[in-house]
C-alpha cells in the first residue's frame, strides 16, 4: 500500500491510522491511537520534506462518534495553533487493515513544502 501521492502542489496520504510502527500493534486507547495515527501521518509527510504545519485538510473516518473527543485532545496537541479544516464522518467499520483495532483512518492533504504558502480563509 502506497500512503501517499505528490500531485499538483500537494501531498495527498489516505488510510493513515493509529498502528504503531516498532511493534505493528494498535492500542485499545482511542486518545493513544489518535495520537498514533497523527504521529505516523507526520512521518509520512516528514519523508517527503513536509510537517503537520503543511496539512490544509483533514478527513476523519471514525466507526464510533463517541471517540470524537480523543480524537480531538490529540487533535488540539498536534495542531495547538492554525488548525487545518477537518471533517468527521462516521463509517461502519474502519478496520478495512488486517488485525486491526482501528477506532480512526485518516485521509490528509497537505501543501507541497516546495509549492506557494497557503494561508486559512
Amino acid at each position: 500500500m502506497v500512503p501517499g501521492v505528490r500531485a499538483g502542489g500537494f501531498l495527498f496520504l489516505s488510510a493513515i491510522r493509529g498502528r504503531d510502527p516498532d511493534n505493528n500493534n494498535m492500542s485499545d486507547d482511542p486518545y493513544l491511537q489518535a495520537v498514533q495515527a497523527l504521529r505516523n501521518a507526520a512521518a509520512i509527510l516528514a519523508a517527503s520534506g513536509a510537517s503537520l504545519k503543511h496539512v490544509v485538510k483533514v478527513t476523519l473516518y471514525l466507526s464510533d462518534l463517541e471517540n470524537r473527543t480523543p480524537f480531538h485532545r490529540a487533535w488540539v496537541e498536534a495542531f495547538p495553533e492554525d488548525p487545518p479544516a477537518r471533517i468527521a464522518v462516521c463509517i461502519a467499520n474502519a478496520n478495512a487493515a488486517p488485525g486491526g483495532n482501528a477506532y480512526f483512518a485518516l485521509d490528509v492533504i497537505a501543501v507541497d513544502p516546495e509549492s506557494e504558502p497557503t494561508r486559512s480563509i
